[in-house]
């Protein structure tokens, strides 16, 4: 399931994000379709800054320690590029959009 970019509205939020939890793709725009500009890999000692968030395509994560992770929220990163929430630890997302998104991201059990 995806949403148009271009309908989505950009909310300015500029927050720090933390480290990703697993390799991720940043891409050009908040879509699957938009190219990837660059890779970010799993550091705990690297943090990522968002300039804002926008609703973009659902991504679906079936891999984190916590169960399946879906997400239609992606953040334009300070680096440059788009970033899916599934790539953020969801309690650090869920604090970051508590009063800014209503359900922005969801955990469920495997």
């Amino acid at each position: 399931m995806s949403s148009s970019p271009e309908s989505g509205e950009f909310h300015p939020l500029r927050v720090p994000l933390g480290p990703v939890w697993r390799d991720a793709n940043v891409r050009s725009g908040p879509s699957l379709d938009s190219p990837v500009i660059r890779l970010l890999l799993p550091d705990a000692a690297v943090g990522y800054e968002a300039e804002g968030w926008s609703p973009g395509d659902e991504v679906v994560e079936d891999q984190h320690r916590d169960g399946v992770i879906t997400s239609a929220i992606w953040f334009r990163l300070a680096i440059g590029g788009w970033s899916s929430a599934v790539n953020f630890e969801p309690e650090t997302v869920a604090v970051v959009l508590a009063d800014a998104a209503p359900s922005p991201i969801g955990s469920q059990a495997p």
